[in-house]
């Protein structure tokens, strides 16, 4: 007894417009060591072109992979040279360069926790303004995070531990290389691992927020169709209300007046 009164009362983390557990059910805590989310910021940083190398995965998702994604980014009609320049594609993957570098900076870095666990899930909840994924997205049939976030897994984790270098990289060329806050060797096998964990990590939040959210707006989108009938409801009881109300007052009213006094005639006698 005395022990569950002294317990320390838990800190809940509020997560997009939703408190939720505590500081330990952040998947980046649990799921990810300090070493781990360092590792991850220092090979990140290590990338020369991390845009162009997200945007050559995504160039592979929608021509070989998910062919009806080309309209979603509006180069349905672009050829694959072109692609890249139109500002919907282009936009996505710079966006999404920009969240990896968000993410590792924040994990890895300043140590935001919080903030990153937030910013992924606001990620995955804003994907519900598109048309396609709203109609099309379902998690136990066609998860679209899964499908891309893996191809992810395959295709950059092989940029991040050094076995594969962009096709006009020239390592004699003595190109400017990005700076690294310290340098430290990390085997291929453990970059592979923390990177793995890192994005199944984002496909579980993303999906979870996603669907949180669409869940949210159908059920709000219901109640507004079916708003009509209830305001001539709430209508009709409303001023039905107001009448026996008024009824009311009327009654107690005419109940509390005084009765005529009775005309008091002066005794003749």
């Amino acid at each position: 007894m005395g022990a569950s009164i002294c317990a320390p009362n838990k800190k809940k983390t509020q997560v997009g417009a939703s408190w939720v557990g505590n500081d330990t059910e952040n998947p980046f805590d649990t799921g990810l060591s300090k070493k781990d989310r360092t590792c991850l910021r220092d090979t990140f940083q290590r990338l020369e072109e991390p845009k162009e190398i997200v945007g050559l995965i995504f160039l592979d998702i929608v021509n070989d992979i998910e062919p009806d994604l080309k309209k979603v980014f509006g180069v349905d009609r672009a050829p694959r040279s072109q692609m890249l320049k139109m500002p919907k594609f282009g936009g996505h993957v710079a966006r999404f360069a920009d969240l990896l570098d968000q993410l590792t900076s924040m994990l890895g870095y300043t140590e935001n926790l919080t903030g990153a666990w937030q910013l992924v899930r606001k990620t995955g909840r804003s994907h519900v303004r598109q048309q396609f994924l709203e109609e099309n997205q379902n998690q136990l049939n066609k998860n679209y995070f899964d499908i891309v976030i893996n191809i992810f897994i395959h295709r950059l984790i092989p940029y991040l531990t050094g076995e594969q270098e962009l096709p006009n990289n020239n390592a004699e060329g003595g190109g400017e290389q990005r700076k690294v806050r310290f340098v430290q060797n990390y085997q291929p096998a453990q970059v592979h691992d923390v990177w793995k964990r890192f994005f199944q990590i984002m496909i579980a939040q993303m999906t979870d927020s996603f669907e949180l959210e669409r869940a949210k707006q159908r059920n709000a989108q219901s109640q507004k169709a079916l708003a009509p009938h209830q305001h001539v409801e709430q209508s009709e009881r409303k001023k039905k209300k107001i009448q026996e109300k008024q009824s009311e007052i009327e009654n107690t009213a005419s109940s509390n007046e005084p009765k005529e006094q009775e005309q008091m005639f002066e005794d003749p006698f």
